[in-house]
């Protein structure tokens, strides 16, 4: 990563001035998305927590019903199995979105589930209720899962722009600040001693002067 000094098309006081407000909005907003990216993390980091929290629980569902449909299969055959299937009515799934710190991420919710058929085995209705379950768990999953897709995105396009300041644009024009500062202090000390040359010269001018007179 380069961070030589900005190569100016001119060198003048003016131009350091807005170099240093621009070192100072720079700092400014290194310092804003460096609070967003830490707030970010933290909102990562729960989501994560849920994530993983709903697929233990998908797993535990899971673990529940394979059990239960392999004794249904045995004690009443691919008939119980496929009327307990009929009988579940479509779900309504209401799909939108909601933002977190600036990040747009999905937002679904389940309307309406299926019930038990009391025509059902108790057993297959069992795995209706299960199959209910199951869906709300797949489907606040697949939310949670693509919000922390979405904000791990946006965590990592911050860290790549505040390390792109930090190490790159501040150094930059902090080398440059300095450069011109150092350059316009030897231009000012160089004038100082000219200065002090000509006065002496005019001093001795005019020491010389009357002398020649008389």
């Amino acid at each position: 990563m380069s961070t030589e000094a900005i190569k100016l098309p001119r060198v003048t006081k003016i131009e350091l001035i807005r170099l240093r407000r621009r070192l100072a909005l720079t700092r400014r907003l290194h310092r804003i998305l460096k609070d967003r990216m830490t707030l970010l993390v933290q909102e990562l980091y729960i989501t994560l927590k849920r994530a993983l929290e709903l697929r233990q629980r998908l797993n535990n569902i899971l673990a529940e019903v394979y059990p239960q449909y392999y004794r249904v299969l045995g004690l009443y055959g691919k008939e119980a199995l496929l009327a307990s299937a009929s009988t579940i009515r479509p779900n309504n799934v209401l799909f939108g979105t909601r933002t977190v710190m600036g990040v747009v991420v999905p937002l679904i919710e389940v309307e309406e589930v299926s019930k038990p058929s009391v025509m059902l085995p108790p057993e297959a209705a069992g795995i209706q209720l299960k199959k209910d379950d199951l869906i709300k768990v797949m489907i606040e999953l697949a939310e949670y899962e693509k919000s922390l897709y979405l904000i791990g995105r946006e965590v990592s396009r911050l860290r790549r722009r505040v390390q792109m300041i930090e190490k790159i644009l501040i150094p930059r024009l902090t080398n440059t600040i300095r450069y011109l500062t150092m350059k316009f202090d030897e231009i000012e000390r160089e004038e100082k001693v000219r200065s002090i040359k000509i006065k002496a010269i005019l001093s001795a001018k005019e020491v010389a002067t009357p002398g020649q007179a008389g």
